[in-house]
């Protein structure tokens, strides 16, 4: 399902955005109001853009997954604890949000990940562990899957591990990035298939002295391949 088409929320999600700000599910022990919930204007942002069917994935598990659920998606959640999943779960069905097609992964993203074969992804969110090199981690795994114009949310760029994902994308321009919220951003993905790169592939990142050579390697090799279909 492309998601450069104009999106009709599911009729629940609206609801569900309200409830959440009345009435958020307990997930997370310690946690301000029991939940490390995604900023709303991320959760209005996801809202804006599902549509009913689409194919996502999230790491980490709370107020996204039910926007996720209550959006109609065939959602995929990874997450660390079993409870963080029955939390949500509880939630929905108090609030007649349908679960079932929501796939519930419990366990550590680093491992639950390079397992899973999700196939195409419209959307993906990461938002799981912080801690570096988790955010590069669920980034790496997940977004292959995302299709052309396919977008990636990731959340929390104010902590150091998501802003220097953040960072990277930036300057890759096979990112494109679509919104700057409170401390997140949204990416559209241009292209598809697998992240394996070599670092002599990621132009951007390369040094100038470098990137001018290459230029006049090809500069050259132009030159060459002219002069051998002149002399032809």
């Amino acid at each position: 399902m492309s998601t450069s088409q104009p999106a009709t929320p599911a009729p629940a999600v609206h609801a569900a955005l309200e409830a959440l700000g009345a009435d958020p599910p307990q997930v997370h022990e310690g946690a301000p109001h029991g939940v490390w919930a995604a900023a709303q204007d991320c959760l209005e942002f996801l809202a804006e853009v599902l549509v009913p069917g689409m194919r996502t994935l999230e790491t980490g598990c709370g107020a996204s997954t039910v926007v996720f659920a209550a959006s109609e998606c065939r959602h995929t959640a990874v997450f660390l604890e079993v409870h963080e999943g029955e939390a949500v779960q509880r939630w929905c069905a108090q609030h007649d949000i349908d679960t079932t097609v929501v796939d519930f992964r419990a366990g550590s993203s680093s491992q639950v990940l390079p397992a899973l074969a999700p196939g195409d992804l419209d959307v993906v969110m990461v938002d799981g562990c912080h801690g570096f090199p988790f955010p590069q981690l669920d980034w790496y795994y997940a977004a292959a899957n995302l299709v052309d114009g396919g977008i990636l949310v990731v959340d929390d760029t104010q902590l150091p591990a998501p802003y220097e994902l953040r960072r990277y994308l930036e300057a890759d321009p096979r990112w494109s990035r679509v919104r700057v919220g409170s401390q997140w951003v949204a990416f559209r993905r241009v292209g598809s298939g697998s992240l394996d790169e070599e670092w002599t592939s990621q132009q951007f990142f390369q040094p100038t002295a470098l990137r001018v050579k290459a230029l006049e390697r090809k500069a050259r090799a132009a030159v060459g391949r002219l002069r051998r279909r002149i002399g032809g």
